[in-house]
């Protein structure tokens, strides 16, 4: 009985799979809206946060889950070492479920529960990126470090390869048909591009860089300089929050120096980009947020309440909702 029923469930597993790799702009619409959720239910029902989180974490795990299928379906297997493509998805998962893990711990343990999760987490979140940086060279981490697939792109790819070719079963390499692209003088005998791979790697040089390195180390060891801080001086005390600022700027400093003369892949380009347009958050973290930027906030908020048309749909939830979300996001400098 037991094994008839493992049976149906493989199964219902491989249908599962089929027909996220058939319908991946549909997956993307669903998983969308599995993600809204989390913000319907934030405040409207008890043990709301739990709940909101546990919804955003498993709507992002989702996505990450469907991704692997249309990746092992549809895309040449990647030449990522075992061990390398291991710690990446570990710590996308980790990355998607740390605020979940850190409320849950607050709730069954308190405030000493809640820090020893998270200095476990930020422990070995620190750890694994920077095996990624010195033992697998990588230059600069993703955050996530398996960032979701284009939908739409791979829609009109999947079109592309069952119209002018097939993957092969084992390896999953695209092979251009014989009678593909028309006439034989106007044929394209080149290989179809796999999914998801960008042409820039290909030929852009990934040699490390010592400068860069230090850059990407600074950066992946400021969560814990930062706890460190906070268990010498206090939480929200300007000793924390400076420290991490400074380190945050020389990073990007090392990166602005460098980038002129190392080229960077566009994945590269935007999580720097990123990790420099997140230096505005940096004004809603303590001691900043409560001794300078809250009342501005709220001020601004209320203004565009009273003079924008509709306004008040927007900014009532944010002015409801900012004292929560600026205890829940905003107390620790992760990487």
């Amino acid at each position: 009985m037991p094994s008839h029923n493992m049976n149906t469930v493989l199964i219902y597993v491989e249908k599962y799979k089929k027909w996220v790799t058939s319908n991946p702009q549909l997956a993307g619409d669903i998983e969308s809206t599995v993600k809204w959720l989390s913000y319907f239910t934030a405040g409207r029902i008890n043990n709301s946060t739990l709940m909101s989180e546990l919804v955003y974490s498993m709507s992002n795990l989702l996505v990450l889950f469907n991704d692997r299928i249309i990746n092992a379906n549809t895309q040449v297997e990647t030449k990522l070492p075992k061990y390398h493509s291991k710690i990446r998805i570990w710590l996308t998962v980790l990355e998607y479920s740390e605020v979940l893990l850190e409320i849950s711990a607050s709730k069954l343990w308190g405030e000493t529960g809640k820090w020893l999760i998270i200095v476990i987490l930020q422990a070995f979140k620190s750890v694994m990126r920077l095996l990624l940086v010195h033992r697998y060279k990588e230059r600069v981490t993703q955050s996530p470090p398996i960032p979701p697939i284009k939908r739409d792109k791979i829609s009109d790819k999947v079109e592309t390869i069952e119209k002018d070719g097939f993957a092969l079963k084992r390896s999953k390499k695209v092979v251009r048909k014989v009678n593909s692209g028309g006439c034989s003088q106007f044929r394209s005998w080149a290989p179809i591009p796999p999914l998801g791979i960008d042409d820039q790697q290909t030929t852009i040089d990934l040699t490390p860089n010592k400068k860069i390195i230090l850059a990407e180390t600074l950066y992946i060891i400021k969560p814990l300089l930062h706890l460190g801080c906070v268990s010498v001086s206090g939480q929200k005390q300007w000793k924390s929050w400076f420290l991490s600022l400074i380190i945050d700027l020389a990073s990007l400093k090392l990166y602005s120096n460098e980038t002129k003369a190392v080229t960077l892949r566009k994945e590269e380009f935007d999580e720097i980009s990123r990790r420099r347009v997140a230096l505005l958050l940096y004004i809603l973290r303590s001691p900043f947020y409560d001794n300078y930027s809250r009342m501005k906030i709220y001020a601004l908020l209320k203004m565009l309440s009273r003079n924008v048309p509709l306004a008040r749909m927007v900014t009532d939830p944010i002015i409801k909702y900012l004292p929560h979300w600026q205890s829940t996001y905003f107390y620790m400098w992760s990487s």
